[in-house]
């Protein structure tokens, strides 16, 4: 009677963790129809999206180094937490970018 206890908490750890894979994946999606809302697929946009993204970042790369190498700055964590959030942020919208940009090449 015990070895069927295992199995079945495996089963339920199992179809939680499919679960969860799943609602990940909802997620993203959502996250990216929310970033393009309705707006048609479009190579004119997403070169222009990357070009902004990649200047968007690298001007708060500029702001964070220069606040980071003032004189008045003693505290670090303003500064790693900030470049944490722009490459993760970085991150989510290149992902969103990249997909988009797959959508338009699986629709021709």
């Amino acid at each position: 009677m015990g070895d069927y206890k295992h199995y079945i908490w495996a089963t339920i750890a199992l179809v939680i963790a499919v679960l969860l894979a799943w609602l990940l994946i909802e997620l993203a999606q959502a996250e990216q129809q929310e970033l393009y809302g309705g707006v048609p697929l479009d190579t004119v946009l997403i070169r222009l999206d990357k070009k902004a993204l990649d200047t968007a970042y690298e001007q708060r790369l500029v702001k964070l180094w220069e606040i980071w190498l003032s004189p008045t700055t003693k505290d670090k964590h303003g500064f790693t937490t900030g470049l944490k959030v722009a490459r993760q942020r970085y991150s989510e919208a290149a992902m969103a970018i990249a997909s988009r940009e797959k959508q338009l090449e699986d629709a021709k």
